[in-house]
């Protein structure tokens, strides 16, 4: 399945894909061959303190979440939409980067064989080990959002340990808390793209884009409100309680960012008894 995902990638063609030429091998490590754009990374704009107001921001992405719609019609999801991936080419082309680097990391097997993924753009079921789809994507484009207008990251913590608590055990963050002015229901849009439950989501990142447009268009409309359900309870809805995350998703998640190939059982003797 890894190597079926990596090869899907090189036939991918959207004018916000960099283009994908082949999937090739370094002994036997794969890499993809890309297209070399010239450009600057959104991560590296808001690092310099660019912030953008909500409909600059809508507008900016609507070719990433073209691509992304694209890819998802093609049963292929990117597992990794950070600014880090989003480049505003000199030629004046918003692009998507990064596909395939998600599934290295998600299927990693050895030292050295894949990347990290950002924690604080990670969906919450994919942190839990569940299989994803679109919504996934979804999920972290919001989290890119809600970045791009507030400066500041969703559940970002003084540490990861702290950001997966928070993102498992917390209802989705509120810009408005961050800037009040924003409008009322962008805010309650933005927090349901990012709601625990991929069902409550968006199904696709130009409906997140439509509704989110609709909100700055129309601040004093009505949405509908997600209900968020208590910490506890929603944590056994996808599928781990809290003693399952403390003893084994954190552990998990250490694999999942940190991109290495040791099993669970390794990081959690490393981690509580210092093994070796």
């Amino acid at each position: 399945r890894f190597l079926l995902e990596l090869r899907a990638y090189t036939a991918l063609e959207h004018e916000a894909i960099p283009r994908l030429y082949e999937l090739a091998y370094e002994g036997e490590s794969p890499y993809l061959v890309t297209e070399l754009v010239d450009g600057v990374t959104l991560d590296s704009l808001l690092a310099d303190g660019q912030r953008y107001e909500p409909d600059g921001i809508v507008a900016l992405l609507r070719p990433i979440a073209s691509a992304l719609d694209y890819a998802h019609s093609r049963a292929t999801v990117h597992r990794d939409v950070k600014p880090a991936n989003i480049l505003l080419a000199h030629d004046g082309r918003m692009l998507l980067t990064g596909f395939g680097l998600g599934t290295v990391a998600s299927f990693n097997s050895g030292p050295g064989a894949g990347g990290t993924v950002a924690p604080d753009y990670v969906a919450p079921e994919r942190l839990v080990g569940r299989e994803v789809d679109g919504r996934a994507d979804v999920y972290s484009l919001a989290a890119v959002i809600f970045e791009t207008t507030t400066g500041r990251r969703p559940f970002s913590s003084k540490s990861w340990i702290e950001t997966l608590s928070r993102r498992l055990y917390e209802p989705p963050p509120n810009v408005r808390e961050v800037i009040p002015e924003l409008p009322a229901a962008f805010a309650i849009v933005l927090q349901q793209a990012m709601d625990r439950d991929p069902n409550r989501r968006p199904a696709t990142a130009g409906e997140l884009l439509d509704r989110l447009e609709s909100a700055i268009n129309s601040p004093n409309g009505t949405v509908e409100v997600g209900h968020w359900l208590p910490p506890l309870v929603r944590a056994r809805s996808i599928g781990v309680g809290a003693a399952v995350v403390a003893a084994i998703g954190i552990a998990e998640v250490v694999w999942l960012f940190e991109g290495s190939g040791l099993t669970l059982l390794q990081h959690a003797a490393q981690r509580w008894f210092g093994a070796g």
